[in-house]
């Protein structure tokens, strides 16, 4: 009986000393985040400043010591790896395109959504592709948006030479789909001379791909 005792004590103590030894090797997520236990006074992430997506030196374009940034101001920042449109890292929100100079000093700013309607979505970082389409020597550059497997939807938009960021309108347009594009989020048009551009897009009810020529004049694009 003592025997039988001594083993069940031997057998409790093994058992007491195993979850100790368990326990210490559980890390606590949120006190290495700084943060009590509490998930809703405090995140488990932070972030202290707005989110970069693009980050373009201007200088190798204007001879300027300037940058041109697209930044999310406000937003959520999430993961999604089912197979879509959006598979991956996701920035979902309002974006502005800042102007700055290499000090960080902001010359000019321009809110996104004034221009398109539905908060943004990038799913990775991206550079901007610059060119200039109506020959004034502003540089002009385009922004875009998943529209269907079949292209993006784009924006055009130009820096003045006082740093002023504008959309440059396109008569009958408030955005063009492109198939053939050059990049994602930002695309290179392609110029027939120095105030024409070309863009070609699939056409779903034609079963083809077609193109449409834009020509500057004076004031705005108008399709030829």
């Amino acid at each position: 009986m003592k025997r039988t005792t001594s083993t069940i004590i031997s057998v409790l103590i093994l058992i007491l000393l195993l979850s100790s030894c368990s326990s210490k090797n559980v890390v606590d997520i949120a006190s290495l985040n700084g943060f009590g236990g509490n998930k809703e006074e405090s995140p488990d992430i932070t972030i202290q400043s707005p989110m970069t997506l693009s980050n373009n030196d201007l200088f190798p374009i204007n001879g300027e010591h300037q940058y041109l940034r697209v930044k999310m101001v406000k937003g959520k920042y999430y993961e999604d790896w089912t197979p879509g449109a959006y598979m991956g890292t996701i920035w979902e929100g309002y974006f502005i395109i800042e102007l700055s100079d290499e000090a960080g000093n902001v010359i000019s700013q321009f809110d996104l959504s004034k221009i398109f309607k539905e908060p943004l979505i990038f799913n990775t970082l991206f550079e901007i592709q610059f060119d200039d389409y109506n020959s004034d020597e502003d540089i002009d550059f385009t922004i875009g948006q998943y529209a269907s497997s079949n292209g993006r939807d784009y924006k055009l938009l130009t820096i003045r030479k006082d740093g002023k960021i504008e959309e440059l309108p396109i008569e009958g347009y408030s955005s063009l789909f492109i198939s053939d594009t050059t990049g994602f989020y930002s695309t290179k048009l392609t110029k027939i001379d120095n105030i024409t551009f070309k863009i070609e897009y699939y056409d779903n009810t034609k079963d083809k791909n077609l193109e449409d020529f834009f020509k500057w004049d004076g004031n705005k694009f108008i399709k030829n």
